[in-house]
């Protein structure tokens, strides 16, 4: 189907927002493409598990488990506790997705990442949410982290340890600076610094992912027991909005 003027400038938009981030998506595919190599997966079978599992946390667990001989279910189960953050993000971003068809949050509900969510975030707290720039962000992170896999598969032989490069810190930066952004009240800011305590003790106590989900969940009864003033007012400008067309 067409795009209206407005659902094409809000494509354009979001190609645009997510190009500081696409960087940071090629060089830690990069890494995961040069480990995946040497963990023993072959060019084709690490680019196809950057395009169909699509979460990098879990694919670096997965291929050091993988070069550990672990069992499929010990990965799968890993995988599974690692992106369970994504139940309260997907909470969280509900709102702006309401004006949306069954069938088009499917489709939108895959380019769901950390770095989409935060973005997409700040932008629907302000504009009205479109389909057309949830797919722009997210389909360029996913071509990036592609593309970052499939160069990490070739470089790989030239770099014996990509690891040590420290490429991987571009992510904590970004993220660092996408939190700023969410800084925006008292309560939001104690939020912030206590949830990032808790996880950062959780993960010396719980198993991979687990320390995440306890963390969001409390910033999850936070938010719902001291909802800032004025955010359902403000935050979601969409709630008389029509379905868009994609």
């Amino acid at each position: 189907m067409k795009w209206s003027a407005q659902s094409k400038a809000s494509f354009r938009r979001g190609i645009w927002d997510s190009l500081p981030i696409t960087a940071s998506y090629i060089l830690v595919g990069a890494i995961f493409g040069m480990m995946s190599g040497q963990a023993g997966l072959s060019p084709w079978q690490s680019v196809a598990m950057s395009a169909f599992v699509y979460s990098g946390a879990a694919q670096f667990s997965a291929i050091a488990m993988f070069a550990d001989h672990a069992s499929m279910w010990a990965i799968v189960l890993t995988t599974c506790m690692l992106n369970t953050r994504h139940l309260l993000m997907g909470l969280s971003i509900s709102p702006y997705y309401q004006r949306f068809s069954s069938a088009q949050v499917n489709g939108l509900a895959y380019f769901l990442t950390d770095e989409q969510y935060a973005i997409s975030l700040n932008r629907f707290r302000q504009q009205p949410s479109e389909a057309s720039y949830i797919v722009a962000v997210g389909g360029s992170f996913l071509a990036s982290w592609i593309l970052g896999t499939w160069l990490g598969t070739v470089a790989g032989q030239w770099i014996p340890d990509p690891a040590s490069l420290g490429l991987d810190f571009s992510f904590t930066a970004v993220f660092v600076a996408l939190a700023f952004y969410q800084l925006t009240s008292f309560t939001r800011t104690l939020t912030f610094l206590l949830c990032g305590g808790l996880a950062v003790i959780f993960a010396l106590l719980l198993p991979n992912g687990l320390h995440l989900l306890v963390a969001g969940l409390v910033a999850f009864m936070i938010g719902y027991v001291w909802p800032t003033k004025g955010t359902e007012k403000k935050e979601n400008p969409n709630s008389e909005q029509k379905v868009e067309t994609a």
